[in-house]
């Protein structure tokens, strides 16, 4: 694979410069172009991505690691594949890794290495719950943001334990030297227990500044790590707390039963062998699943720095998929413990932020009647370029690639494409159709551009937009045109699209992620905030609504608002009247949701699926829709859903 440069495009990317290196491939600073967002984009190296076993462990185990949403876990955005090259897209951290850091500055002070030590066995914990062992806990995966918050990543080598994928070749073992625990030298079941030595020889370094068994030849540290005594702490560091080496020490036994229970255990220790004050708690065993001891997993239980969830109506999984890690947590709860958690939902009591939160009730637990189809996919069409934004209307399907300032125009229902390519500008961002015109947000020089549906031909100049931020949402509907624009704050806009004007301006103090209009208001998703804010457009009066975790787009349609949150597999349903909210269960990770045909879709991200809800009983059918990789953009046409993929370059057509 070609060095890539600063300034190359890849897979709907501009690269800026390199991150890192490592043995899977080398990591860029790059701009996601469709969302002008910063990315970490990981490039597989070429031997790794042509192995056909490699392809399938790296696509299951980007998924596992996008399931963990953590605030010191680095978000996985999506993966995808481009010229036969494999890549996935994260968070990128302004920063420097905790290996880069120790050779440059030296040793730690006691304190502060606690600390960081804290925050990764807080993000080990959350993968534990999940079932997930991270197996190769280093110090060069521990980067460093402002404040020293510490991230933990590169789960490229995680495993679910009890899986017989054959992940790992026989005989051999996955980890880095410095830092692999005994029983995974022995090629035997590994658990969290794994990690939790591998977090104590991550301590002992930042504190000593080398690693625990550093020996002069690779078989030297191995057989160290198997048979030598935990090294003295005090004794490589002057002034090192005592309290401290028992707690390595005890992070570094031989015997996984003889470590702390759980990785939580271990940082709550650091941080009270250096003074800093931590709840009481008893040590207990968090993970679940296959990261559990063996013979363990029915005394698991969930871990006391997360908080339980309760999604009231949750999709069955498709034959083979994995179920969402709440469920398995949730079959741990005693019934009168789940009885509990129940009425606290539904006491009434708010957010205490001025959020409405007080009205949420439970939908069904039942889902959709056995048998039920959600849809077919009945035609695939290559658009190329990444297409991030679909709108049906005037018998036409219109689609918005982040690489073109044309319009592509597909004609419905076959999909064929039309003649004409209207021109918009660059970086078209979203769309809406309305007053007989489509209208599309672009982000350089913000504007508004207005195609008529009839005519195919773009109308009159762009109408400019406020340039404080970057267009994120357009929705045409109560009185106007409406663009939502990404800034400090958040802003949307009212345009006529009979005077070609702006007619009023509303700021958002939360951001705005995503917009829809309907039933007298406009609703924004904060895009600081676990919110939708109905915004009445008679009186610009903002009445917040609270939402699930990482809300990330919104419908109207069907008596109610639909909201997608990507933090935590759910759609909230808002009743338009009543502003009653309902938690319906969906696939993983969530993203653009659309109404129509009696029915409400939605995009899942990370299992690259379509989830169906019927908008009567509000239930999603039990089996989604297989369609491409990360779908992104979605639009109903009377019983056909229209969505996108831009890692592949589709828009697919799918019947119901």
């Amino acid at each position: 694979m070609p060095e890539l440069q600063p300034g190359d495009d890849f897979a709907g990317h501009r690269i800026t410069g390199v991150a890192g290196r490592g043995g899977m491939g080398v990591v860029y600073r790059a701009v996601q172009l469709d969302l002008d967002r910063a990315v970490a984009l990981k490039l597989i190296a070429p031997d790794l991505a042509g192995d056909p076993a490699f392809r399938e462990r790296f696509v299951r185990e980007s998924r596992l690691a996008a399931a963990i949403d953590h605030p010191n876990v680095i978000p996985i955005y999506y993966t995808g594949e481009h010229g036969g090259a494999l890549y996935i897209a994260m968070r990128y951290v302004e920063g420097s890794d905790l290996r880069t850091l120790v050779r440059a500055a030296g040793r730690l002070d006691a304190a502060r290495a606690a600390h960081i030590a804290s925050q990764v066995a807080s993000a080990l914990d959350a993968a534990h719950e999940r079932g997930i062992v991270h197996r190769d806990v280093k110090p060069a995966n521990v980067l460093l943001g402002a404040g020293e918050h510490a991230y933990l990543t590169d789960f490229g080598l995680t495993k679910r334990i009890a899986s017989h994928s054959g992940s790992t070749r026989t005989g051999g073992w996955v980890g880095t030297l410095g830092f692999v625990a005994p029983e995974q030298i022995r090629g035997e079941r590994v658990d969290a227990r794994a990690d939790v030595y591998a977090l104590g020889c991550v301590l002992f370094y930042v504190l000593a500044g080398t690693a625990p068994y550093q020996r002069d030849s690779d078989e030297a540290t191995l057989w160290a790590h198997l048979n030598d005594d935990p090294p003295s702490l005090t004794a490589h560091v002057e002034g090192t707390p005592p309290a401290l080496e028992p707690v390595v020490r005890r992070a570094l036994a031989k015997d996984p039963d003889d470590r702390f229970p759980s990785a939580g255990d271990l940082g709550r220790a650091a941080l009270a062998a250096v003074g800093r004050s931590t709840p009481a708690r008893p040590e207990r065993l968090v993970a679940t699943g296959a990261a559990a001891p063996a013979g363990a997993e029915a005394e698991t239980a969930p871990s006391p720095d997360q908080a339980l969830t309760l999604p009231a109506d949750p999709l069955p999984p498709r034959r083979g998929a994995r179920r969402p890690a709440w469920v398995w947590a949730l079959a741990a709860v005693p019934v009168l413990a789940l009885a509990a958690i129940a009425a606290v939902l539904l006491s009434g009591s708010g957010g205490g932020d001025g959020t409405t939160g007080a009205r949420t009730t439970a939908a069904p637990t039942t889902g959709a009647p056995d048998g039920a189809v959600a849809g077919t996919v009945g035609r695939t069409v290559q658009i190329g370029g990444r297409p991030n934004g679909v709108v049906a209307g005037g018998g036409l399907v219109w689609v918005l690639r982040s690489r073109s300032d044309r319009v592509t125009a597909l004609r419905a229902p076959g999909g064929r494409r039309a003649g004409f390519r209207p021109l918009v500008g660059r970086l078209p961002a979203a769309m809406a159709s309305g007053f007989g015109r489509l209208w599309v947000g672009k982000q350089s020089r913000p504007a508004l551009v207005a195609i008529g549906l009839k005519s195919h031909r773009r109308i009159g100049a762009p109408i400019a937009l406020p340039a404080q931020g970057k267009v994120v949402g357009v929705a045409a509907g109560e009185r106007g045109v409406w663009v939502g624009i990404r800034g400090d704050p958040g802003l949307i806009v009212r345009v006529s699209p009979s005077r070609r004007r702006i007619m009023a301006q509303v700021t958002m103090p939360d951001g705005v992620q995503d917009i829809a209009v309907g039933a007298g208001a406009v609703w924004v998703l904060g895009r600081r905030s676990n919110t939708v804010t109905r915004v009445d457009v008679a009186t610009g009066e903002k009445r917040p609504i609270n939402v699930g975790a990482e809300p990330a787009g919104v419908a109207v349609g069907e008596n109610a608002v639909w909201v997608t949150n990507s933090g935590d597999d759910t759609v909230t349903r808002v009743d338009t009247g009543s502003l009653v909210t309902r938690v319906i269960g969906v696939g993983d990770g969530p993203y653009r949701v659309a109404v129509g045909g009696g029915a409400v879709w939605v995009a899942n991200r990370n299992d690259s699926t379509l989830t169906r809800i019927d908008s009567e009983t509000n239930r999603a059918l039990a089996s989604p829709v297989e369609v491409g990789s990360n779908p992104f953009a979605i639009a109903v046409n009377g019983r056909r859903v229209w969505v996108t993929s831009p890692p592949d370059g589709t828009v697919q057509r799918v019947d119901f």
